[in-house]
């Protein structure tokens, strides 16, 4: 039974967090719960039924464990508990495993926004009108996600954060990471401030014109990384008809291929200029 698991502690980090074996399997497992490190030293054991634990959790495996035992010591247990709650919630609304790498990147942010907030400092989150668009399911999440945080720690936290938490999600589900997602985020934005260059004309955030173009360029930037075959039997038509728009489609290739390093191929930029104008259309340039 459950309760009858005896565990030895292995590590104390904090009065509230402890890392436990189970002595008959040797399996580890982060515990979480107030006080549960208290009055306790390493090689202490005890059965489970015996502390009030909140959460617990098997510690990272492989080459990022350590990094994880490292934040762990250093950062609030309260921020511990609430970034495993947070990723216990998203997988369920998702029905999905997060890349356990997430623990020590989301919980790492939360630790240094819930200090900026404090101090006063606001980061300005430059891509959270793209971030909104591309990724909608994560975005709802992550609103739910800054909800349990500003309760938790009774604090106003801002709009920002949800877009940067929405990112640590996205990075989490496909295993691309943080840092890839954001370059992706990074350059549509790039991208989308071309075309209003080109076009003479802002986009609403909201419109759908914006929502289109924004996944558009996503599943394109998908398809070149991944160099999926995407034939364009309209190619020549679209080169012929649409030069505006082609000549456009070019030079958003040309930022891409800059970008990620992968040729643009000519279907690709067929397929741009048949959605940029639709939209020229659309905005009745």
């Amino acid at each position: 039974m459950a309760a009858a698991e005896k565990f030895k502690i292995k590590k104390i980090f904090n009065n509230n967090v402890i890392l436990a074996e189970e002595i008959s399997s040797k399996r580890e497992m982060i515990l979480i719960g107030r006080g549960i490190g208290f009055s306790r030293k390493t090689g202490d054991q005890f059965l489970k039924s015996e502390l009030k634990i909140d959460k617990e959790f098997a510690p990272i495996k492989g080459e990022k464990r350590e990094n994880y035992i490292q934040l762990l010591e250093e950062v609030d247990s309260k921020v511990i508990g609430i970034t495993e709650e947070i990723i216990a919630m998203a997988s369920s609304e998702l029905n999905e495993e997060l890349d356990q790498h997430i623990r020590i990147g989301l919980a790492d942010h939360i630790a240094f926004s819930l200090k900026r907030i404090k101090d006063g400092i606001e980061v300005a989150n430059p891509f959270l009108a793209e971030t909104r668009t591309l990724y909608n399911k994560e975005y709802s999440l992550a609103e739910k996600a800054v909800e349990m945080i500003s309760d938790r720690f009774n604090l106003a936290v801002p709009e920002s954060e949800v877009g940067f938490i929405t990112l640590h999600i996205h990075g989490a589900r496909n295993e691309r990471g943080i840092s890839k997602t954001l370059k992706n985020t990074s350059l549509i934005k790039e991208l989308v401030t071309e075309v209003e260059s080109e076009l003479g004309q802002e986009l609403s955030y909201e419109s759908l014109n914006y929502a289109r173009l924004v996944n558009h360029l996503r599943f394109a930037l998908e398809r070149i990384e991944t160099e999926a075959s995407n034939p364009n039997p309209l190619l020549e038509d679209i080169k012929e008809n649409f030069k505006f728009s082609f000549k456009v489609a070019e030079k958003l290739a040309k930022i891409i291929e800059g970008k990620v390093n992968c040729q643009v191929p000519e279907s690709e930029k067929g397929y741009l200029a048949l959605h940029l104008h639709r939209l020229k259309r659309d905005l009745d340039i």
